[in-house]
């Protein structure tokens, strides 16, 4: 099935979405944590919530 050359454009298919995949999982996994607190709809449930 692999030297078949008609599923050539299927196995590039597969290829092509599997390094999308895994470079966008790496892309989030490098991303700084962000602080939750830091975003001003939290703090401003975090004041209501106080009172």
């Amino acid at each position: 099935m692999f030297s078949d050359m008609r599923y050539i454009w299927f196995f590039i298919a597969i290829a092509v979405i599997a390094v999308a995949l895994l470079t966008t999982l790496i892309i989030e996994m490098r991303k700084p944590k962000t602080d939750p607190n830091d975003n001003p709809d939290t703090k401003r449930m975090n004041d209501i919530l106080k009172d």
